[in-house]
């Protein structure tokens, strides 16, 4: 899957980099966040959680 939209720093996009044809690999984001759960901030862990993440 890949993008076209552009990211500035009025859509919240944080650093204002451009987001044009990166392609997002949905699944090994997924995985990482599971790998990394320890070292994720807890609130990072509750909105992920209420989102539907299954742990």
């Amino acid at each position: 899957m890949t993008t076209e939209a552009a990211a500035g720093p009025e859509d919240g996009a944080g650093e204002g980099d451009a987001a044009v044809g990166v392609e997002v690999r949905l699944g090994k984001w997924v995985n990482n966040q599971r790998a990394r759960r320890e070292s994720l901030t807890k609130e990072r862990v509750r909105l992920l959680t209420e989102l539907g993440m299954r742990w």
